[in-house]
């Protein structure tokens, strides 16, 4: 039983001590994850020869792979291969650096430093990706700005000081931005004088938030006039109706008893004092009130060039005020302590229309945001 946990024990450690010095790595061709266990190990102890030994080979592996996959790409004639040229040649420098940090590692290897061929590399991948951009710009459409910005953003990947790169970025999301009008949202009401100011308000200031980060942009028709704006798309929304039904009062009577309250006293023949307990009852009237106000909105995006109807829909909308007050006769130790609270209150007049209205519209905004959410996910950069 000793010698096969001995044995046991002996195996554990020789595969911590592989894993540790990326020999089980280098035995399957990772090549990075090797030479990082066994740089790391070398710094903490510079005379492990394992890891001298993973050091060594995986090194000489590690360049070879590279080089003669630079060497294949080279005969390519696919523009492509320069984003791949610039990876391989980024992956050799990242060992050459690691090397250079590990004073025990220059003494067993002599890396190589290939930065002037990364830049190189690097240029080249970036020249193609501005080209596919500027083609895609050629295209004068929304979806080719959208393609011509994610070329030209992926370029600065391969190289921070491309040419004109801020003036192709702009010109590109110019071209693929969609350019929104929103238009003065109406009240139709058939009784009722109201303004709909606050929720024009607060949908302006969500599509102003919406619009960051995206290939969109919101104006309100002051704002498109200011420019002589073109919209693309245009966003409609009108109340259909908004109506508040009649004020109804409900009234609910019920009786109320609480057993074993203190009512009074008595004092018994030796003088002691004894409390009365009976039953105390009270008839308490809930009044309620209630004012529905409801209407609909009609949502619609369509084309500003040619007026079709890319979506469109109807959003009902419905909103209670309740107010609620009681009283009673007879006796109040009977209630409980909400009773009691709710019998000081008095009966209130309905709030105006507009702050009705105000509550009502509240639910339709959730439906607005959710709607132009869906309606332009794709938008995002």
């Amino acid at each position: 039983m000793k010698t096969f946990l001995h044995s046991l024990l002996a195996l554990m450690v020789l595969t911590i001590v592989s894993c540790a010095t990326g020999k089980n790595a280098l035995e399957k061709g990772n090549y990075e994850t090797a030479l990082d266990r066994a740089i790391n190990r070398l710094q903490s102890n510079p005379d492990n020869k394992k890891s001298q030994d993973v050091l060594i080979e995986g090194y000489r592996l590690a360049s070879n792979y590279h080089m003669d996959y630079i060497r294949m790409l080279a005969v390519n004639n696919d523009p492509n291969k320069w984003e791949a040229t610039y990876y391989q040649y980024q992956q050799l420098n990242s060992y050459y650096r690691q090397i250079q940090r590990c004073p025990a590692c220059l003494s067993l290897v002599m890396p190589k430093s290939f930065i002037s061929e990364e830049s190189d590399a690097g240029r080249k991948a970036a020249d193609y990706q501005v080209e596919l951009g500027n083609n895609a710009l050629a295209t004068n459409t929304i979806e080719g700005g959208r393609r011509a910005f994610k070329h030209f953003n992926f370029a600065l990947n391969f190289d921070r000081n491309v040419p004109n790169i801020d003036s192709l970025l702009t010109d590109a999301r110019n071209m693929g931005t969609v350019r929104v009008l929103i238009e003065p949202i109406p009240i139709h009401s058939r009784s009722l004088e109201l303004t709909n100011e606050y929720f024009e308000n607060r949908v302006i200031e969500y599509l102003d938030r919406f619009s960051e980060g995206r290939f969109i942009q919101f104006f309100t028709v002051d704002e498109a006039e200011q420019i002589d704006l073109q919209p693309d798309q245009i966003v409609s929304m009108q109340f259909d109706d908004f109506v508040l039904g009649q004020t109804l009062i409900e009234s609910n009577t019920k009786e109320i008893k609480r057993d074993s309250v203190v009512v009074g006293q008595f004092t018994d023949d030796k003088g002691v004092k004894h409390d009365v307990y009976n039953t105390v009852k009270a008839q308490l009237t809930v009044n309620r009130k209630t004012l529905s106000s409801q209407g609909v909105m009609n949502f619609e995006i369509r084309d500003a060039y040619t007026n079709r109807i890319l979506t469109n829909r109807k959003l009902p909308s419905k909103d209670v005020w309740v107010h609620e007050w009681a009283s009673f006769n007879g006796d109040s130790r009977a209630l409980n302590r909400d009773e009691i609270e709710m019998s000081k209150g008095k009966e209130l007049p309905p709030p105006p229309p507009q702050t009705l209205f105000i509550g009502f519209i509240d639910r339709i905004y959730d439906q607005i945001i959710g709607n132009i959410s869906n309606f332009y996910r794709d938008s995002e950069i």
